[in-house]
């Protein structure tokens, strides 16, 4: 019974820890990596954490992915870059907290704001407070949000039901 029990906590702090990761496309909603989007207004409007992936979508004869420090950010230098993406279609994992840095390498395009920082913070800790103004107001937006919240919801209810008849329902021994 004590083996059957482990298991279900496991598959359920599987569950839980895939249902709180979220994938966000930079750009969205157009989604693309480009010369138009407002990346300081579109970073403001969420919290990145730890798990969470970034997709930067582009075409890869017109722009490229370079991951840079801080130093390469402010001067839009990928002299020294840390990593370099030329798929297109790249995914990053923030992997733990701190600010991530990346931008186009390609001549002039960061000069003309296609950069973007990212600053992922501990889980259970938020950035600063989303102003009114910056927050998502597209009703994909507002249901990618519900949508996100509803499965925790849902994960933890099976956790708890999960570990009730783990713990509660055993055979009696008469």
């Amino acid at each position: 019974m004590e083996i059957r029990a482990l298991v279900l906590v496991a598959m359920a702090a599987m569950v839980l820890e895939s249902a709180a990761a979220t994938t966000y496309t930079v750009g969205a909603p157009d989604g693309l990596w480009d010369l138009q989007t407002n990346y300081g207004e579109w970073v403001a409007a969420r919290t990145f954490h730890p798990g969470d992936k970034i997709t930067f979508t582009y075409s890869p004869e017109l722009h490229d992915l370079v991951e840079v420090s801080k130093a390469g950010y402010d001067a839009c230098s990928n002299a020294n870059n840390i990593s370099a993406f030329r798929t297109g279609n790249d995914v990053v994992t923030l992997t733990a907290p701190g600010t991530r840095y990346f931008l186009c390498g390609l001549t002039g395009h960061c000069d003309s704001g296609m950069k973007i920082r990212i600053d992922v913070v501990a889980a259970g800790g938020s950035s600063s407070p989303v102003s009114p103004a910056a927050a998502p107001t597209s009703s994909a937006a507002a249901s990618a949000s519900v949508s996100a919240g509803m499965t925790t919801a849902v994960g933890l209810a099976v956790l708890l039901v999960a570990l009730h008849h783990a713990i509660v329902i055993k055979p009696s021994l008469s």
